[in-house]
């Protein structure tokens, strides 16, 4: 099903692992080239302004492309050839998408992501063309499915934030057609879906088998947990009900259980940050300060206390001070926790001596060398310096 060969992504996440180990003096320099000689990758993935370069010329070809085609069934009218036209792009980028992957080996080069992009914004682009009543429900179900075959075909990370966007929105736009009782408990159905969705993404991150979708689930996960924060922030929920329910709310007016999302808004930043702490999760924390400012500004809205200017001096000075004193104090560690980076910074990277043993050594001769991994004697799997 993957459009890669499934040793190139193996092999690619192993000599990135082993990069960061290297770099952060986890591996010798001998072990760290007896890797990249061992786990070669045929994968293109250049630097990031490489990628943006590329990404640009990508759009600039499919631009002119859909202008061109665009001017000629402009020639003909109607809104049939429009859609024609559409989905014949639609097409047209997935065929160069597959051709280019094939050749090329790109991964992550800016012009297989561009081209992604291209197909679902061409297929859905055809939704758009007639002035008659959009179907959402119909147009977020294409695109979750389209999104997701991408996902799962060329192992792409926004495709996975683009099918799960989608699907949130097919359940949202769903639900709310089942009246008014649906309508008044969706914003509690949308934060069910979001811890659902993340514990599924949970699991499904611990199978080996889907570990070169690592990054696309760390992605939905990140996503779960601010779609299930603006599924209970107040100043979502009451302009979302002033959308469905037409109570025409005003700013001074209270939502019904409104100080249930009020409750909600103020302290769900600070329980994702304690979780994480609790857990060593830094996606909790990283995310629990962000939305603190979200916070932050939903009080601000409803009830002026200062200018939005000082509001984020304030803000921004609290975070500061505090994040500087939290680094002063952890610099000694304490109680299992520091802010100095102590351990491999990817997952795998207790195995790569194992790994090196098991694939170089394995197939070469029976000689020993004790000082393959830098002399060191806590290699990874409890392997000592005279394994």
């Amino acid at each position: 099903m993957q459009a890669y060969n499934s040793n190139d992504l193996y092999n690619q996440i192993i000599r990135q692992e082993a990069s960061d180990a290297f770099r952060n003096n986890y591996l010798s320099e001998e072990s760290y080239k007896k890797i990249l000689l061992s786990k070669p990758c045929n994968l293109y993935t250049p630097n990031y302004f490489i990628r943006i370069a590329l990404g640009l010329v990508t759009i600039i070809a499919v631009l002119f492309t859909a202008v061109l085609l665009g001017l000629l069934f402009a020639s003909s009218g109607g809104s049939a050839q429009v859609v024609t036209l559409c989905f014949f792009l639609g097409v047209a980028c997935y065929a160069s998408l597959e051709l280019i992957i094939k050749n090329k080996k790109y991964y992550n080069a800016g012009v297989d992501n561009i081209l992604m992009s291209s197909v679902i914004i061409f297929f859905l682009s055809a939704f758009f063309v007639n002035d008659i009543t959009i179907n959402y429900i119909l147009i977020s179900a294409i695109s979750m499915a389209i999104a997701l075959y991408l996902c799962v075909r060329f192992t792409d990370a926004f495709m996975a934030i683009v099918c799960y966007l989608s699907f949130v929105l097919f359940v949202f736009f769903l639900y709310q057609k089942l009246g008014p009782i649906a309508k008044t408990t969706l914003p509690f159905l949308m934060m069910i879906l979001s811890v659902g969705i993340y514990v599924i993404m949970q699991r499904l991150q611990k199978k080996d088998r889907l570990v070169t979708y690592n990054f696309c689930l760390k992605s939905v996960m990140l996503l779960t947990l601010v779609t299930f924060y603006a599924s209970c922030n107040y100043f979502v929920v009451k302009e979302l009900s002033n959308q469905m329910l037409n109570p025409r709310l005003l700013i001074k007016d209270d939502l019904p259980l409104g100080w249930l999302f009020w409750i909600f808004t103020f302290s769900i930043p600070f329980i994702y940050i304690f979780y994480g702490i609790k857990r060593k999760d830094l996606l909790f924390i990283r995310t629990g300060l962000v939305l603190i400012a979200a916070a932050i500004f939903t009080i601000r809205y409803y009830h002026h206390v200062f200018s939005a200017e000082i509001s984020m001096l304030i803000a921004g000075s609290v975070l500061i001070i505090v994040s500087y004193l939290l680094i002063q104090y952890l610099k000694e560690p304490r109680k299992g926790y520091t802010s100095i980076e102590m351990n491999p910074p990817g997952k795998n990277l207790l195995n790569i001596e194992a790994l090196i043993i098991a694939r170089t050594l394995g197939t070469s001769s029976k000689t020993q060398d004790n000082s393959l991994f830098g002399g060191g004697s806590g290699g990874g799997g409890g392997a000592t310096g005279n394994f």
